[in-house]
């Protein structure tokens, strides 16, 4: 997983490493890329909203990072409201480049119907684009794990949405009780809904999965870290398998 941290799942930068097996190499495409959707920004976007989406676009790691990773529009830049933002940002979102993950604070179907849409958590596309806009060196990730511990959470995270996204779950949501307890992701599987908390180490121990489990009582509960396959009322599924979360499901 470290790898997929560096690399992320842009095809043109899975293809450098396969080929070259060159860290160098793999951020050069991943700046092309970055800096080749910054200028998609002026070729495809409202003139007014540029600067917006260049500012919404440049605060997703440091929003990410903060303490509960709620974004929070000021922080884009001082003084800003939602509606300043709003257009820039559903512009980036439709356009594929960022994902909004909205919170719930009751689990029952259907989870749209109980979404705060004001209140909302921001991620990348890519993973590995995160990282790389982030300005967490490639080498950090194999040397220094200890020193990015709170951000390898993040990166983690971003990890996981894309892969249930790629495999077809609905868009997840996340949970949280007040100040009590939050939930990475619950989505929905079919008839049921899934929580689903993420460790970015073997770690599997979660108190806020465990206050929701409390609480609410789902029929299976998942968590993905670099532990083995296991469990039955709580199914661990390790992070590079998470892809196939349905048939485990």
């Amino acid at each position: 997983m470290q790898q997929t941290h560096i690399t992320g799942g842009m095809p043109e930068a899975v293809a450098k490493w396969i080929e070259t097996r060159d860290v160098a190499e793999v951020e050069a495409v991943q700046q092309r890329i970055l800096e080749s959707y910054e200028l998609d920004f002026s070729k495809h976007a409202p003139v007014a909203d540029i600067p917006r989406l260049n500012l919404i676009w440049k605060s997703i790691p440091g929003q990410l990072a903060r303490e509960n990773g709620k974004f929070i529009f000021s922080h884009v830049r001082p003084g800003a409201r939602a509606k300043d933002l709003e257009d820039a940002l559903e512009w980036l979102i439709a356009a594929g480049m960022v994902y909004k993950v909205a919170r719930i604070e009751k689990p029952f179907m259907p989870l749209a119907a109980y979404a705060d849409r004001n209140y909302f958590k921001l991620y990348a596309a890519d993973v590995g684009l995160l990282r790389k806009m982030a300005h967490l060196p490639a080498e950090m990730i194999f040397q220094a794990p200890e020193i990015y511990k709170e951000f390898k959470g993040v990166l983690a995270e971003n990890l996981v949405l894309t892969e249930l996204l790629n495999a077809g779950v609905d868009a997840p949501f996340y949970w949280k009780s007040n100040n009590m307890a939050e939930l990475d992701f619950v989505t929905q599987l079919g008839a049921r809904i899934v929580p689903i908390e993420v460790k970015s180490g073997r770690n599997n121990r979660s108190r806020s999965l465990a206050e929701y489990r409390k609480r609410y009582s789902p029929e299976l509960a998942v968590t993905a870290s670099l532990d083995n396959f296991s469990g039955d009322g709580i199914r661990n599924i390790p992070l590079y398998l998470l892809w196939k979360i349905k048939d485990y499901v």
